[in-house]
């Protein structure tokens, strides 16, 4: 019980932070002017369900995507590292998680609850590569069950923020944000980098430390 409690809260931890609903939320209101608040949370509650549902997917779909692909663990991981790497060092120096075409798309859509809110802001590229990769880590039914209580949690706060996001705005503001975003960001550069050990660890096993997302060192 305690490993797959373990593993849970590295799934949580690994998660939650590339997820980031503080900075979806601050999209979410960019994207809305003069919206309702129910609007924007009718909104916000479709885009957490896609989310989950992509988050899902991928986790349980990634043993068939690698077979299908004839794709190693180690490569998957890797590649998994890289990603979440990237994604982490552009929260670091605030780089936009979305693209000028991709914001300017978003503010003529009535509904923006799967794009771009959903996907990819809440289950982008890192999200998807994140969840695989943690999918190839589980061992037995108590850590695919941790796993899947994670991502229900990250969807619960996602909701909460989400749901709360024009007062999230208001008292974490232009500082507030910037600094969680960061915090946020050095998270998922901690993360990436875990898994280019794990991946590097099952490619040169006497060079790097064999470990886990959710190992103890």
């Amino acid at each position: 019980m305690m490993p797959a409690l373990q593993f849970g809260l590295a799934c949580f931890f690994a998660i939650f932070p590339i997820v980031n609903p503080f900075s979806a939320a601050s999209l979410l209101v960019a994207l809305t002017p003069g919206e309702t608040n129910q609007r924007r949370s009718e909104q916000a509650r479709r885009a957490v369900w896609f989310m989950t549902g992509v988050m899902l997917v991928s986790y349980f779909a990634g043993t068939w995507i690698l077979n299908f692909f004839s794709i190693s663990r180690s490569a998957l991981v890797l590649a998994a590292g890289v990603l979440v790497c990237r994604s982490g060092w552009r929260a670091l120096t605030g780089a936009e998680r979305l693209t000028a075409a991709q914001q300017e798309e978003g503010l003529v859509k009535e509904d923006i609850s799967f794009t771009p809110l959903g996907m990819p802001m809440l289950s982008g590229p890192g999200t998807i590569s994140v969840v695989i990769g943690l999918s190839a880590d589980a061992r037995g039914l108590l850590a695919n069950a941790a796993a899947v209580g994670a991502m229900l949690l990250v969807a619960l706060l996602s909701y909460a923020v989400l749901g709360a996001a024009p007062a999230v705005v208001r008292i974490l503001g232009q500082t507030g944000q910037a600094a969680v975003s960061k915090i946020m960001g050095l998270i998922i550069l901690c993360v990436g980098i875990q898994f280019l050990i794990n991946g590097l660890a099952t490619v040169a096993p006497g060079v790097f430390g064999a470990g886990t997302v959710g190992s103890s060192p």
